[in-house]
């Protein structure tokens, strides 16, 4: 078998047979190796082309390669290593989702969006280093991913999807830099968190942090105008929270099971919802039945 110099490192050259490749896409990988040197004539990631190969630990991808299409790398369990080359531009949706042993991803400064379920069922993922251009994270992008402690959110993020770091539950801390005016089920069920610190420019939050059971540390921007349902619903170590003057709207359940919640500082306009502190102390001293 041929070798490979990348970068004064050899390894050894897969066989032309282990890819199948249309023009200059890759669709198909066939190889058995633990390490796979994509070809320098490919300048995209096919569909699925590395779906399910679990045997792979190291893959490497030329400089030439653009783009990465859906679930082109979706399953491989045994993944540790991988670098996005800098010209890559393009991620399709889950395709890097259920690459179990993968640690840590660089985001090259070309991809402005993260897809839905890109990275999702990542557990081994302790380490995300987000491009400066990064404008949205879709739907589960980071769902499940099990060993993120720290997340900064960049700003220029406007868009944060359904479950984009749900169920992440180690993660501890969160900063939220980007204006995103919809905060709709980002962050639910991260039962490992402990601080938020969200940016002026968020108008709503619903459902965000519901059953983040360790919160603690929230302070709401004074540009939110709607704590929607089930906005922290189940934070039951939250004991305090200050709801700022340019909240309008407490929708149902928004503070419901909030057990250890005591110290509320509201507004005197707020419209709130006989439910929104539904078995919580405050709720028992405010509406005794």
């Amino acid at each position: 078998m041929p070798k490979l110099n990348i970068f004064g490192t050899v390894f050894q050259r897969n066989s032309d047979s282990d890819f199948q490749i249309s023009g200059q896409t890759l669709t198909a990988y066939t190889g058995t190796d633990d390490t796979a040197a994509v070809p320098d004539t490919v300048t995209e990631i096919g569909s699925d082309a590395f779906q399910n190969c679990k045997h792979l630990k190291k893959i490497i991808l030329p400089d030439s390669v653009c783009s990465v299409h859906s679930n082109a790398f979706r399953g491989c369990e045994g993944l540790t290593e991988l670098i996005l080359p800098e010209g890559l531009t393009y991620i399709g949706t889950g395709a890097f989702c259920g690459c179990s042993s993968l640690q840590k991803i660089s985001l090259p400064e070309g991809i402005t969006a993260i897809p839905d379920g890109a990275f999702a069922a990542c557990p081994s993922m302790t380490e995300i280093s987000f491009s400066d251009r990064i404008t949205k994270i879709g739907k589960h992008a980071f769902f499940r991913c099990f060993g993120l402690k720290e997340i900064e959110i960049p700003e220029h993020v406007t868009e944060l999807g359904r479950h984009a770091f749900g169920s992440c539950e180690q993660l501890e801390t969160i900063t939220v830099r980007g204006e995103i005016p919809y905060l709709f089920m980002a962050f639910s069920n991260c039962t490992g968190l402990k601080k938020v610190a969200l940016s002026p420019g968020i108008r709503e939050i619903t459902c965000a942090f519901e059953n983040c059971t360790s919160l603690t540390d929230i302070t709401i921007p004074d540009t939110v105008k709607k704590i929607g349902w089930s906005a922290f619903s189940g934070c039951s170590s939250l004991k305090r929270i200050t709801i700022p003057e340019s909240v309008k709207e407490i929708e149902s359940g928004a503070f419901e099971d909030c057990t250890a919640l005591t110290d509320v500082v509201m507004p005197e306009h707020v419209k709130c919802d006989s439910s929104a502190f539904l078995n919580t102390p405050y709720g028992l001293q405010h509406n005794p039945g």
